[in-house]
């Protein structure tokens, strides 16, 4: 059993594995992050009070059982203020003869096809879980992927559609009766296809969770948290992964929470190839007489945003808009008015922010390969005591699961669990 556990990486990821690391009864624990502050990717910056937000992050609200989004209850517990709030969100798809399909309390496309048949993915990538839905559904996936991603996408891993949205369709045309049959009896169409909210009587996801005064408060409340604890915090750290696996601290137990890819080469392994893709993000004053928060899909391949975030900062109501490329700011405004515009009414003040990063949650099938292997090589050098950082799974639940999994088995000195990825839906 190690005495000591290193965490690299000081995003929500790293956070959460050092309080479940106290938890389990290390007391000897340090947290390294590159950066200035705790949060990595998910802490916004600060404009005159206000979160520039590049994206939607919600966490869970109570499920039909009264049990918290898992990771809101561990914040919780360490100190950290929660919020709920009716949870809102739809999308903007086209109909059949061209025209947008506006559909709440729906986050993914909505396509006029009355066929539900489907079929086996001939393969593991995008094109293949694309081409097993019918014709029209897929003609419809296919344009909207190509126009966000840009590239062929026999390169990209099926488990992509999670973030794209598309891991579920509504065949709007369908029958609801036959569909909901069709769901309850055949587990991959109810993987692939979905009934709306508000037409299905189901009441998952109706709340979810912010944390009060924004991510920047809830990161801040964690790191005083963490100190409490008596977890070293050392910001501004830069860290050599050659130097770091050439020569490994005896009874250290490592949780690599940050991005795998200077890994590889230490290893003498080969870095796959990723989908170098950057999205502009656009942080705009709004006025705006629907509800707040809530957010809106573009399944339309038209425009630059993919989709809209309304949120409330520093007194104020924002809007992000995220794009799939750098947006014409003259025609930006009336394309969000547009998209919102079956929501509410948007008026649109003044830009405060903008944005172009690159993002990493789209794993091309060599990445998944990649990182398989890199998994292996870890296990077979280091055993249990090296953590990778739940680099597959896009929803933070699974992350935050097979991570505990990992510090368990280290703990206990046995053999590691399995990596989650994460299913569709």
């Amino acid at each position: 059993m190690s005495e000591r556990v290193r965490i690299i990486g000081g995003g929500l990821t790293g956070i959460l594995a050092a309080f479940e690391a106290h938890r389990l009864g290390w007391r000897d624990i340090t947290i390294q992050e590159r950066f200035e502050a705790l949060g990595g990717v998910a802490r916004p910056r600060l404009r005159h009070g206000k979160e520039m937000r590049d994206g939607c992050i919600y966490f869970g609200g109570p499920d039909s059982q009264g049990r918290g989004d898992p990771i809101v209850e561990m914040l919780t517990a360490h100190g950290a203020s929660f919020e709920t709030f009716d949870n809102r969100f739809g999308s903007v798809s086209l109909g059949a003869d061209g025209h947008r399909v506006f559909t709440w309390d729906f986050g993914g496309p909505a396509v006029d096809c009355a066929v539900t048949r489907i079929g086996r993915p001939a393969g593991d990538s995008l094109a293949s879980r694309i081409a097993a839905y019918p014709a029209p559904i897929a003609a419809q996936l296919e344009a909207y992927c190509r126009w966000h991603l840009e590239t062929d996408l026999e390169t990209v891993h099926g488990e992509a559609a999670i973030p794209l949205a598309i891991n579920r369709v509504f065949p709007a045309a369908a029958d609801l009766n036959d569909l909901a049959r069709l769901k309850a009896t055949n587990p991959w169409a109810d993987e692939l296809y979905a009934i709306p909210r508000g037409l299905s009587g189901r009441t998952a996801n109706l709340t979810a969770t912010l944390p009060v005064g924004g991510f920047s408060a809830l990161f801040d409340a964690c790191h005083r948290a963490l100190l409490t604890l008596g977890v070293k915090v050392e910001l501004n750290a830069l860290v050599s992964p050659r130097a770091l696996l050439a020569a490994p601290q005896a009874h250290e137990t490592l949780v690599w929470a940050a991005n795998p890819t200077p890994l590889f080469k230490p290893l003498g392994l080969a870095t796959p190839n990723l989908l170098k893709k950057s999205f502009a993000t656009y942080v705009f004053e709004v006025d705006f007489d629907g509800p707040c928060p809530v957010y809106v899909q573009n399944f339309t391949a038209q425009g630059a945003a993919f989709r809209v975030y309304l949120y409330e900062s520093g007194g104020q109501k924002l809007a992000v808009a995220e794009c799939v490329r750098e947006a014409d700011l003259a025609r930006l405004p009336t394309e969000m008015r547009v998209l919102m515009s079956g929501f509410g009414s948007l008026k649109v003040g003044a830009l405060l922010h903008t944005d172009v990063q690159p993002r990493w949650i789209y794993h091309t099938q060599a990445a998944i390969d990649g990182l398989k292997a890199l998994r292996g090589e870890l296990a077979a050098r280091f055993g249990a005591s090296f953590i990778p950082g739940a680099w597959e799974p896009y929803a933070k639940a699974a992350k935050l699961a097979e991570v505990n999994a990992a510090l368990l088995a280290a703990r206990e000195g046995a053999p590691a669990l399995a990596p989650m990825v994460a299913k569709a839906g």
